[in-house]
Formats: C-alpha cells, sequence, structure tokens
C-alpha cells in the first residue's frame, strides 16, 4: 500500500494535490520543522511512509531578497532529509519539485539534457539541490515545473498578477517572450503517475506549448470582458518544454488539457 507524505502542503501545488487526492490515495502531511531529524524520523516510521513528496520551499521573489534562507530551506533541508533517508531499510521515494528555470531560455524545445543556465539564485538552489539528490540518493523523482497556474495561486504569480491589473486597467508592461502554461491538475496527475509507476529520474513537467505573455494576456481580458492595456518591450525570450520523454512513458494528456484557460 502506498502512503504518501506531503511536505509544504500549504503551498499553491502541495495544497492542490492534497485536496485532489486525498480521497484517491492515504496522504499525509508533516506538520514539523522539516530541518527536526527526530520529530522526521517519528513521523516517517509511525505513518510508513512509502513516498516523500516535497512542495516546500521559498519562492523565486523571497530567494532574492534572502540568499542565507533560501539556502536554508530550499538545499540545506532537503540535504538532512536525503541523508536521513539513506540511514532507512525501506527508502522512501523522494519526488522533488524543482523548475524550469534551471534551464534558462532557448530559442529550441527544452529536453531533461538541454543547457542548463540557471537565470537566478532560486534556480541555482534548486540546480544544486537537484545535483545533490541525484548524487547521493537512487530512489527519486526531479520534476522540472514550467509555469504552473490554477485556481488560488497567490498573486505574486504571473496569472493572478495579470488578472488584478486587467482589472484596474493598468498599463501592462511585458516583452515578447514565449512561456509554457501548465494547469495545477495536470501537475497533480503526472506526480500520480510517476508514483504509480515508480519511474526514477529528472522529468519536465509543462503543456509542451509555447504561449506569448501577449496572447496570455488577452485571453485574460476576453474572459473578464476588458480590454488590457498593454506596453510590449522588445526584449525576447522562449521556455517550452519538450515532453517526449513523459509521453514515451505512457503519460496521456486529455483533449484540451495542453490548451491555456483560466
Amino acid at each position: 500500500m502506498k502512503i504518501i507524505a506531503i511536505n509544504g502542503y500549504k503551498s499553491f501545488i502541495g495544497n492542490h494535490y492534497y485536496k485532489e487526492n486525498k480521497k484517491k490515495n492515504k496522504i499525509v502531511y508533516y506538520r514539523k520543522d522539516i530541518n527536526n531529524i527526530p520529530e522526521l524520523k517519528k513521523f516517517i516510521i509511525n505513518n510508513k511512509i512509502t513516498h516523500f513528496i516535497n512542495f516546500a520551499g521559498l519562492s523565486r521573489l523571497k530567494c532574492s531578497k534572502n540568499k542565507s534562507e533560501c539556502l536554508k530551506t530550499n538545499f540545506k533541508s532537503i540535504k538532512l532529509i536525503i541523508n536521513y533517508f539513506n540511514k532507512l531499510r525501506d527508502k522512501p521515494m523522494f519526488i522533488f519539485i524543482s523548475t524550469c528555470h534551471v534551464y534558462g531560455s532557448s530559442n529550441k524545445k527544452l529536453n531533461e539534457n538541454s543547457n542548463i543556465s540557471p537565470n537566478s539564485l532560486y534556480a541555482e538552489i534548486k540546480l544544486k539541490t537537484e545535483e545533490y539528490i541525484k548524487r547521493n540518493y537512487e530512489n527519486y523523482s526531479i520534476l522540472r515545473l514550467f509555469n504552473v497556474y490554477g485556481p488560488n495561486q497567490p498573486t505574486s504569480f504571473f496569472i493572478p498578477d495579470m488578472i488584478e491589473k486587467i482589472k484596474r486597467k493598468q498599463t501592462i508592461k511585458i516583452d515578447k517572450s514565449t512561456r509554457d502554461f501548465v494547469h495545477v491538475n495536470t501537475v497533480s496527475r503526472v506526480i500520480n503517475f510517476i508514483i504509480n509507476k515508480e519511474i526514477i529520474g529528472v522529468m519536465n513537467v509543462g503543456s509542451g506549448r509555447g504561449q506569448s505573455l501577449k496572447s496570455i494576456i488577452n485571453h485574460i481580458g476576453h474572459k473578464l470582458k476588458i480590454k488590457p492595456i498593454v506596453k510590449v518591450l522588445k526584449k525576447k525570450t522562449k521556455i517550452i518544454a519538450d515532453l517526449r520523454l513523459l509521453e514515451s512513458q505512457g503519460f496521456k494528456f486529455k483533449k484540451n488539457e495542453k490548451n491555456f484557460n483560466i
């Protein structure tokens, strides 16, 4: 029987995953300080955890403001978990939620072997954590999420931020960037797919489709029935997932699941 533990269940994706799956799987969430190894040990043993998903961590914005706290929360705490798991006879599968920002931008679709070029402190520490996991633990899955969106997302994220700015009829300054937006429901389904098939390694999670930021804003404006005020800057970047590895493992997208829709 699979017993799934969640660290960071109050996060946007963690909370959504818990609500979507609590009736389908046995899911427990870790409430204590992840740096408290005696508490973690008690939690893992008492609940007979088979899978551990880490949704916790400081956001990109918070990392940019506090490097030491970002390093402690996003790297050192994961290092402690991995070191403890290695002492167990029955080692839980560790699912680490990473980011597409470890790649930087590219004119081509990004696959799991694409060049790595982290574009922020947040991405650098995510990559550092990935590398530590790969070197020191065998039973792991690293999911590089592209631009996740969905209900109840914090206003610091792009989509809810654009919704508020359009409602206020503010001028929105954007560049000519193209992004890959994936719904949180899809992310939840991929996580379950990875767990059920026990897939080890690094995996992109996106839609595989590029959307210009301007087209996203126009879509939101259409839904709100408000014409956005947009100023497009010259800068141009592209971050789109190559999903051939995920789909080669048997993951099937639902009809229209790759389409952006709020």
